[in-house]
């Protein structure tokens, strides 16, 4: 089991899409959302999330064919 922090960005179609449940439930992964903001055609969040390393990385690959941008996010940054 891994853990990874992330950052995304949500732009026009996509912020209003249910991409992080869509893609738990696809890859078998666990979310908590540390912090979030949408607005009017673009959205940010990060999240931790924790499953098998392999469907982390493909769950990664998986948003950015959806035009997410994925970035790592340092541990201290969601902590708390």
């Amino acid at each position: 089991m891994g853990k990874r922090r992330v950052h995304l960005t949500f732009q026009g179609q996509l912020a209003d899409e249910p991409a992080i449940w869509t893609m738990s439930q696809e890859f078998d992964l666990v979310f908590s959302i540390r912090q979030a903001d949408l607005t009017d055609g673009f959205g940010w969040i990060m999240l931790e999330l924790e499953g098998d390393d392999q469907k982390l990385s493909d769950a990664m690959r998986w948003l950015e064919e959806r035009d997410v941008i994925v970035a790592p996010i340092e541990q201290d940054v969601v902590a708390g």
